[in-house]
């Protein structure tokens, strides 16, 4: 309650001034009820109301008195209350979640069954975003929150004990990779889910440390064993159960934590109530109806569910109450953003729209039309889903990073788009340089260089971490890369990837 009235402001208040027309139009009345005509100051009061003429039984519930409740309660709907941030179109509004999977030899028994309950939690968060955290002696990120799953499978399939560096249970040191990973991400508040069987007490000073720079994630500890679990202070326990049910209570608290963390992102837009408020001046405003007949027609109305004609748009009854841009998103909201494109009239939205339904030369001209940073990070992303447009969307990042420098998403997928283009730049070199009459010795064609899934707009984080001078690409781009299947097997590359952070001596 304390947050809710620390949060709550209305975000039109010059609007409350109409609050003041239900008083005036009750004074009004009973002004007029005490004027009489001007005939109170004549006749006698017990002879005035024997000569007064009243039509019928005087009404209990006057219009003025309904006017008085109705109009503070629609000065305070258009007013706009509101108390908590709503986040970005662009953004999935969907409580994101790091899975820290137990890889120990101890914890291989129960491995397979780890790994169900993980395929049962990604299919009852469908849609939403999943990221995956692999530990044992050592803690290493596997793959940044996601919504696709197949990738998800793919990287599952390949963990087991022996892509590991060494043996062991860093319950905290993955409980610190998974904040980081949703920290690393767009706003709003996480969960991280240790999948184990057991948590040793030894990891009780490392797990609590990690556990006190949580922040608004919440941390969960779905046991794949009966434990002990005293290594994981602080952690919400979900008992195993043979069906779904824990995993179900999982995603259950992993809403539940999206939804009451506080949303302090200056970027979130303040969601308005005030289309809530105002149904509350429906019944109110239906007592200045006739008999009833306009009450019931607005029931009925208001009773049901915008439907779409044959054609793909709204009615005509719905079509005369919202505007283009709500009929676009209701056909967003139901699988067509080509029709959705077509009625926005907010380019940055039309853009996304067009970006969904694979349009990306319509989404980039469409975010080119943008004046602020968001729309020009979106126009970077529309343009690395071009063929070879990586320059274009190196130039929208830094426009993105000129409105706003602490825009952390814009300034890694720039890096990406440069490790790109530095790739494609030195195959070009290199086959002009080495032309020869035997085909096998040329080296790639630039021209075949294709990025099967190219990085997904609206904040989807990518980890960078620059260039190595002698080594290439970074540890970073090379995930990118191999994200986007560019070649090998998820088992070989993490194996690799976590020995070489092993080497590093740490956990990025």
């Amino acid at each position: 309650m304390s947050g809710f009235l620390a949060a709550f402001h209305v975000l039109r208040p010059w609007w409350l001034l109409l609050a003041l027309a239900g008083p005036a139009a009750l004074l009004l009345e009973r002004a007029r009820r005490r004027g009489a005509g001007g005939w109170r100051g004549v006749v006698a009061p017990h002879l005035l109301a024997a000569l007064l003429v009243r039509d019928g039984v005087p009404p209990r519930l006057r219009p003025a008195t309904v006017a008085l409740l109705l109009f503070p309660v629609l000065a305070v709907a258009l007013a706009g209350p509101s108390w908590r941030r709503e986040p970005s179109p662009f953004v999935a509004d969907s409580a994101r979640l790091v899975v820290a999977l137990d890889l120990s030899r101890a914890a291989e028994p129960a491995l397979a069954a780890g790994k169900r309950k993980v395929r049962d939690l990604v299919a009852a968060r469908a849609g939403a975003r999943t990221g995956l955290v692999a530990y044992a002696g050592s803690a290493h990120p596997a793959l940044p929150p996601t919504d696709d799953p197949r990738l998800i499978e793919a990287y599952l399939d390949a963990l087991s004990p022996k892509v590991m560096p060494r043996d062991g249970d860093a319950a905290g040191a993955a409980l610190e990779a998974g904040l980081a990973m949703l920290e690393a991400g767009e706003g709003g508040a996480g969960t991280v889910v240790l999948v184990t069987p057991a948590v040793p007490a030894t990891q009780a000073a490392a797990f609590q440390a990690a556990a006190g720079q949580a922040g608004p994630h919440a941390i969960v500890l779905l046991a794949t064993g009966q434990g002990p679990f005293a290594g994981a202070p602080g952690a919400t326990v979900v008992a195993p159960a043979p069906d779904t049910a824990d995993v179900d209570q999982v995603a259950a608290l992993a809403r539940r934590n999206f939804a009451t963390a506080p949303a302090d992102d200056p970027a979130m837009r303040w969601r308005d109530a005030g289309p809530w408020v105002a149904l509350l001046a429906v019944p109110m405003a239906l007592l200045f109806a006739r008999r009833g007949f306009l009450a019931a027609l607005l029931l009925l109305a208001l009773g049901a569910r915008p439907a779409m004609a044959a054609e793909g748009d709204l009615n005509w009854f719905w079509q005369l109450w919202l505007t283009p841009d709500q009929r676009a998103q209701l056909m967003l909201d139901r699988g067509e953003p080509a029709r959705a494109a077509g009625l926005f009239t907010d380019p940055v939205r039309r853009g996304a729209a067009l970006y969904r339904a694979g349009d990306f030369d319509g989404a980039a001209t469409a975010f080119s039309q943008g004046d602020t940073a968001e729309a020009a990070y979106d126009l970077g992303n529309a343009q690395m889903m071009r063929p070879r447009a990586w320059a274009e969307a190196i130039e929208a990042y830094d426009h993105a990073l000129q409105l706003r420098p602490d825009f952390p998403e814009a300034r890694e997928n720039r890096d990406l788009a440069a490790a790109f283009l530095r790739a494609w730049e030195a195959a070009s070199k290199d086959r002009a340089a080495n032309q020869t009459d035997q085909p096998e010795t040329h080296p790639p064609d630039p021209d075949q260089i294709v990025v099967d899934q190219p990085p997904q707009p609206e904040g989807e984080r990518r980890e960078t971490q620059g260039d190595t001078p002698g080594q290439g690409l970074s540890d970073g781009e090379i995930q990118a890369l191999w994200m986007r299947r560019v070649g090998g097997t998820p088992a070989d590359f993490l194996r690799l990837r976590f020995a070489r952070q092993a080497a590093a001596g740490g956990t990025p």
